[in-house]
């Protein structure tokens, strides 16, 4: 096969249980554009060698690293693999809906100006089964075109398999940093700093929430934090050329740096590791006291000085003297 239009890569590393299911969505794309399927064995120590020997569509290429690169090393492997003028990156445990090319694609077409395409998502557990049946916070559940740099600093309010994008978008991105915990909120950062955006008010893929998700060991371990604030500080350290859109990043500095903090305090406190959720609930006072001024915001900096054990005879406490 030559000359695909869109190249899916799929970053693959012990995940061989999810694999088929992940393949099998994109086989199953309706009124589809010719595409090809990457895929980098990231040396997993599981069965995903045998999975994929004994695929045998020609549409699949099959990358092996004889060492393990870790995630963003093997994205930008498959990136620089990729064919296709699109370019669409989904991890091995999520998989698409089958109209995810069909609603995706054409807009590229009618709008020149747009470098990344994305929808909305459902969650579903280990065992494939939906537990959230939409996601968009953003947009209402409405079609939106234009550029998202200043909201998407503040939330990473775009879920990774929905999108699709120019290839020389991913490539401008490289080299993704080594040391980063995350590749997907770069990418989509990186990206939106050039190009204005297009949300499909649809479901285009199926996010895959399980204990051993690489987010959840990335938020626990304090890496996604480290990851957080470098690339705030990138993205803050050179200026955007179009000055509205500097003016507004600006304007929203401290709100956005405190938004994170909540948001990593919040991921702490639900660890249990309640001297690192105290310190980002501090500094997120700091940099924007609104964040943080919120009713269980405030409950959970409070707990961080009184433990765990005594905020749980609180919270019994007083839900005992609601009840009466």
């Amino acid at each position: 096969m030559s000359g695909p239009r869109v190249s899916f890569l799929v970053p693959a590393y012990n995940y061989a249980r999810y694999l088929p299911d992940c393949l099998t969505s994109i086989f199953a794309q309706v009124d589809a554009v010719p595409y090809e399927i990457v895929i980098v064995n990231d040396a997993s120590t599981d069965d995903t060698r045998e999975v994929l020997a004994r695929l045998s569509d020609p549409r699949v290429r099959v990358l092996h690293n004889e060492t393990n690169q870790g995630h963003a090393r093997t994205i930008e492997i498959a990136i620089r693999a990729a064919r296709g003028e699109l370019i669409a990156r989904i991890d091995p445990d999520d998989r698409y809906r089958p109209d995810f090319l069909r609603l995706t694609t054409p807009i590229f077409v009618q709008h020149p100006d747009v470098g990344l395409v994305y929808g909305d998502a459902a969650i579903i557990d280990e065992a494939g089964r939906i537990t959230t049946a939409t996601c968009d916070l953003a947009h209402g559940g409405k079609a939106f075109h234009g550029n998202e740099l200043v909201a998407l600093l503040q939330d990473n309010f775009i879920c990774a398999p929905t999108v699709i994008a120019r290839r020389h978008c991913w490539l401008d991105a490289l080299p993704v940093p080594a040391h980063l915990a995350f590749n997907d909120w770069y990418f989509t950062v990186m990206i939106a700093r050039k190009w204005n955006f297009y949300f499909v008010p649809s479901v285009l893929a199926e996010y895959r929430v399980h204990g051993t998700q690489h987010h959840t060991k990335v938020a626990r371990d304090g890496s996604e934090e480290q990851s957080v604030r470098w690339l705030l500080d990138q993205v803050y350290a050179q200026p955007e050329t179009d000055a509205s859109i500097e003016q507004a990043k600006q304007r929203a500095r401290g709100r956005i740096l405190a938004s994170h903090l909540v948001g990593a305090a919040e991921k702490y406190f639900w660890f249990g590791n309640y001297d690192e959720a105290r310190r980002c609930y501090v500094e997120a006072m700091r940099a924007d006291p609104r964040q943080v001024m919120k009713p269980h915001i405030l409950r959970h900096l409070v707990a961080t000085w009184l433990g765990k054990d005594r905020y749980e005879r609180l919270k019994n406490v007083l839900r005992g003297g609601r009840a009466a």
